[in-house]
C-alpha cells in the first residue's frame, strides 16, 4: 500500500490502503495502482518523463481554435531550477508520475493525449465543434506521429484503458453500460 525511497522516511501511499500486491502494467492501468507508477517514475527520472510526455501535448497549448487555453505545466529539473532556483527531489519525481505535484494538465490536454493513444501515435490538431450538422466536418489537421520502438505497446495500453471501464477489476467499472 505504499512506496518508499531509500534513505527517506516518507511513505508514498497508494489509494488502496492495503495495496495491490505485485502488478504488471495492464493491472496497474486497470486498477490505477499508484505504487506501480511511483516505481516507474523513479526508474525513468523526471527529465525522461518530461521528454516522453511532451509529444503527447502536455506542457504547452494544443492550438485548439478557442481563446484562453492554458499551457499546463510539465515539470523538469531544468524548469524547477529556472523557476525557483531549487534542486529537484526524488519524491517530486514520484508524485509527478501520478500527475500530481508541479504537474498541471488541462482537460483538453488529457483528451488530446488519450486521442493520441487511441490513434496509435497519430497526432491531430484539436478542433471545437459547436454543433454537428449533416455537412461533414473538415478533415483533421495532422501534426505528426509518435513512433514507439515496439508498436504493439499501443495495443496493450489501449486494451488496459478499455478494461478500466469494462473489467470487473477496473476502477471505472461503474460507468460501464
Amino acid at each position: 500500500g505504499f512506496y518508499k525511497l531509500e534513505n527517506d522516511n516518507h511513505y508514498y501511499r497508494d489509494w488502496k490502503k492495503w495495496g495491490h500486491g505485485v502488478v504488471d502494467l495492464r493491472t496497474a492501468i486497470v486498477q490505477s495502482c499508484d505504487t506501480y507508477f511511483y516505481d516507474l517514475a523513479f526508474k525513468m527520472g523526471v527529465d525522461r518523463i518530461h521528454d516522453f510526455f511532451e509529444p503527447f501535448g502536455f506542457g504547452h497549448r494544443t492550438g485548439v481554435d478557442v481563446t484562453g487555453e492554458g499551457p499546463g505545466l510539465l515539470p523538469s529539473r531544468f524548469w524547477k531550477k529556472a523557476k525557483y532556483n531549487q534542486s529537484w527531489y526524488p519524491g517530486e519525481t514520484l508524485i509527478t508520475g501520478i500527475g500530481q505535484g508541479y504537474m498541471l494538465s488541462t482537460p483538453l490536454q488529457l483528451a488530446l493525449s488519450t486521442a493520441i493513444i487511441a490513434n496509435k501515435g497519430h497526432i491531430v490538431k484539436p478542433h471545437m465543434v459547436k454543433m454537428i450538422q449533416e455537412t461533414p466536418v473538415t478533415d483533421p489537421e495532422p501534426l505528426g506521429i509518435i513512433d514507439l520502438k515496439d508498436p504493439t505497446h499501443w495495443d496493450r495500453v489501449i486494451a488496459a484503458m478499455r478494461d478500466v471501464v469494462h473489467s470487473p477489476q477496473g476502477t471505472a467499472k461503474g460507468i460501464a453500460p
